[in-house]
């Protein structure tokens, strides 16, 4: 049993080595999917203090995996190395999505960062999610309404980049490698 455990501990070890290999890592880069429209002035954008890449995340608030990653790319933020942009899919129709995000929107269309990177915290990292709680904590008056050509805009761009599921992740233009999930990329983007 013990010479399962260390073998199995020593191919943990050897695919981190792997997967923390910028190498390897930049030729899977390649690889994978480039993005064809910048999305300039979209979404939610955190700037680093000395960004070195930019990591789009493109969410859904109500996406489990969503939540998941979020406390992962705020740990990588909060170290400075990245700018982080978050963009949200459209809510088709869908009413509490679209609320939720107009009001995410809306919070960083204050221009504070803290309380946008609180607000963003808050909602992620709830159990349960509640529009109706998040909304009380964060009021909003008539900024809600004038979210609707940001809402538009990422919609389009969206569709244009053919997003078909949440969370698509983005490293410096290139989609983030099928090999690959977030928790690597605290080795790969130091």
């Amino acid at each position: 049993m013990l010479g399962r455990q260390d073998e199995l501990y020593k191919a943990k070890r050897d695919l981190a080595k792997l997967k923390s290999n910028k190498q390897l890592f930049q030729a899977a880069f390649s690889q994978s999917r480039k993005m064809q429209n910048v999305p300039q002035g979209l979404g939610i954008l955190m700037k680093g203090e000395t960004p070195k890449h930019q990591v789009i995340k493109v969410c859904s608030p109500y996406c489990n995996p969503c939540s998941r990653v979020h406390p992962v790319l705020e740990s990588l933020f909060d170290t400075g190395n990245i700018d982080l942009q978050i963009l949200f899919t459209p809510g088709r129709g869908d009413e509490q999505k679209e609320k939720t995000v107009r009001h995410l929107l809306a919070i960083e269309s204050k221009g504070d960062s803290k309380l946008t990177q609180q607000a963003l915290d808050d909602w992620y990292g709830a159990e349960k999610k509640d529009y109706s709680a998040f909304a009380a904590k964060y009021p909003m008056n008539g900024e809600l309404i004038q979210q609707e050509e940001k809402m538009k805009a990422m919609e389009d761009w969206c569709e244009k980049e053919n997003i078909s599921y949440t969370p698509t992740l983005f490293i410096d233009g290139y989609e983030l490698p099928k090999e690959y999930n977030v928790e690597d990329l605290k080795y790969i983007l130091t």
